[in-house]
């Protein structure tokens, strides 16, 4: 295993047959089905994409603005390490027609909101010497059909509105993996306690105690355009706290986060960061 996915294994505590269902959790998107499924392996094409970068070489969010630029919704310098990532990506998914457009946009959970953008990425292509003022309602109008027809319907501005917006998500995932192989958590020791977790940790002689708990305000989640299966009850959001001290008068929290292990990884980032003096509560 690549050097990268090997180290984010290590940070996410998991099992190399898991990181891609770990990663999805970090994401807030469903995993895609297991075995030769077409989604998953589209997903573990882009993941040996960004192992193949050097670590250093780019920040997380780098593949997500190069899939912008691309798409001629940003202006910006982006390295060219995050260029050729966002390329490979757009390269896979053009390979897919629209039946496998569809299966890959529903497995992800897209939602309106992503396929607007991709609507509105279509348009900005096609029109990049001259806007048109009237594109919103263009894109608009491109989704709302997209979402009453099926695949055999589609014309050439619904297939590539599903595009780019799979663009975009295979860079969100290949930025989280960014973030997670390159991130410094501290691996705390976990235990049960009334429908949560806890652990604790020494900094500068001084206890801090870390909760992970159920998110008091979670806020409704966009739904999927397409189901993979039925509705189910929606997913429950977490957040973590950390205090310090005797009393535990001095604390910080955040949330809320889409999953529980989401939310450990970024309480064992908050310590390292605290031990470091990088920030206080």
């Amino acid at each position: 295993m690549d050097g990268r996915l090997s180290k984010t294994c290590t940070n996410l505590r998991v099992v190399p047959a898991d990181l891609l269902d770990a990663l999805c959790s970090l994401s807030g998107r469903p995993s895609p089905p297991a075995g030769g499924h077409l989604s998953r392996c589209v997903h573990e094409h882009v993941l040996h994409a960004v192992a193949s970068l050097p670590v250093g070489s780019l920040q997380p969010g780098d593949v997500s603005a190069a899939t912008e630029v691309r798409a001629g919704l940003l202006n910006a310098d982006v390295p060219s390490a995050s260029d050729a990532t966002a390329r490979c990506i757009q390269q896979t998914v053009d390979d897919l027609g629209p039946a496998d457009l569809w299966t890959l946009a529903r497995d992800t959970a897209m939602t309106l909101d992503e396929l607007a953008w991709g609507a509105t990425a279509t348009l900005a292509g096609e029109r990049l010497a001259q806007p048109d003022p009237l594109d919103v309602l263009a894109a608009q109008a491109i989704v709302d059909e997209l979402a009453e027809r099926t695949p055999c319907r589609w014309g050439r501005q619904h297939t590539d509105a599903v595009r780019a917006a799979l663009y975009r998500t295979l860079a969100d995932l290949a930025d989280v993996l960014l973030e997670a192989s390159e991130s410094t958590p501290t691996l705390l020791d976990w235990t049960a306690h009334d429908g949560g977790w806890r652990a604790s940790a020494v900094i500068g002689g001084v206890i801090h105690h870390v909760a992970l708990q159920k998110a008091e305000h979670s806020p409704s989640a966009a739904q999927p355009v397409w189901h993979r299966t039925p509705p189910s009850v929606a997913r429950i959001a977490w957040q973590w706290r950390i205090t310090n001290g005797p009393t535990g008068r001095t604390s910080h929290d955040c949330g809320p986060i889409p999953s529980a292990l989401a939310a450990r990884h970024a309480a064992e980032c908050a310590i390292t960061a605290l031990a470091a003096g990088r920030c206080s509560l």
